[in-house]
């Protein structure tokens, strides 16, 4: 398979219309943005992980996972270098289109989606761009597909109509907000559910349900990515990079790091740089 496939292809209901799809395998740290777009993206993780960037929020995702780009907000997003991931995307807008993310929880202060399997996504992006001559019928079907995915969305999701204003956005959010402004310190699960004044077992539950991950797998994915970023945008010592990022002890730093990314802190610094030097990735 190629490693990047886009069909640009405008349909003409003002309700909800495709602007462009694809599939993308991304290089190692490739990086779209900051940019403002016009039009609402979503993106179905297929493999690997990548990092969001939106509203001063940064996401760690992977496998599974999905995120919106909304329209006319900075975003930024890249892939990781170690285990760089692979995309569908869908680019789209229409009047309808703000009310059926919403139905779906996927609104700009909640831009991230667990599915539970991104393969059916892939499979109807992919039929999509088999309808790209333009023909009325060919439109049709483009036209269905796209409801599809969003009708696939909301039913994961589990969506009403009396249940866009749930309360699971709001902690959910508010907790991602928390733990990624708090990599530096040596918070714990405990901490999260106290500061969103709810039980441990509910904030599990949330996260499990939402992002198909544990708070403590979420809240360690949190201070890895913020290491991966001190190790290849500064010089500072593993050491000092271990208490910024929430580790009181380095070695036991160094030991969750290669856990999560099967090197060591100075072995991912020697990789993932150029010839010894910082890079900006």
């Amino acid at each position: 398979m190629d490693d990047k496939l886009v069909m640009h292809r405008k349909t003409n209901s003002e309700e909800l219309f495709l602007v462009s799809c694809g599939y993308e395998n991304c290089e190692p740290a490739q990086f779209f943005g900051p940019s403002i777009r016009r039009y609402y993206i979503i993106h179905f993780i297929l493999e690997g992980q990548g990092h969001y960037f939106i509203n001063d929020r940064h996401y760690v995702l992977r496998k599974n996972q999905c995120f919106l780009l909304p329209p006319d907000v900075v975003t930024y997003y890249k892939a990781e270098p170690s285990d760089p991931w692979t995309y569908v995307w869908i680019c789209f807008n229409g009047t309808l289109a703000p009310t059926l993310l919403q139905h779906c929880r996927f609104t700009e202060s909640s831009p991230l989606l667990a599915v539970a399997d991104a393969e059916p996504y892939r499979e109807a992006i992919f039929e999509m761009m088999e309808h790209a001559p333009l023909t009325p019928a060919d439109e049709c079907y483009i036209q269905s597909i796209l409801y599809r995915i969003l009708a696939m969305l909301g039913q994961q999701t589990e969506a009403s109509y009396g249940d866009t204003d749930s309360l699971d956005n709001f902690y959910i959010s508010r907790a991602i907000d928390y733990i990624n402004k708090s990599t530096i310190l040596d918070i714990t699960v405990s901490d999260v559910a106290e500061y969103l004044h709810i039980s441990r077992s509910y904030l599990f539950e949330l996260f499990k349900k939402h992002l198909n991950t544990s708070p403590q797998a979420f809240l360690i994915t949190a201070r890895m990515a913020n290491a991966k970023e001190l190790l290849l945008r500064t010089s500072i010592s593993v050491e000092n990079i271990a208490f910024s990022s929430g580790y009181q002890n380095p070695f036991a730093f160094s030991r969750a790091f290669k856990k999560e990314t099967g090197m060591t802190p100075r072995e991912f610094r020697q990789k993932c740089s150029f010839n010894g030097k910082v890079l900006d990735y």
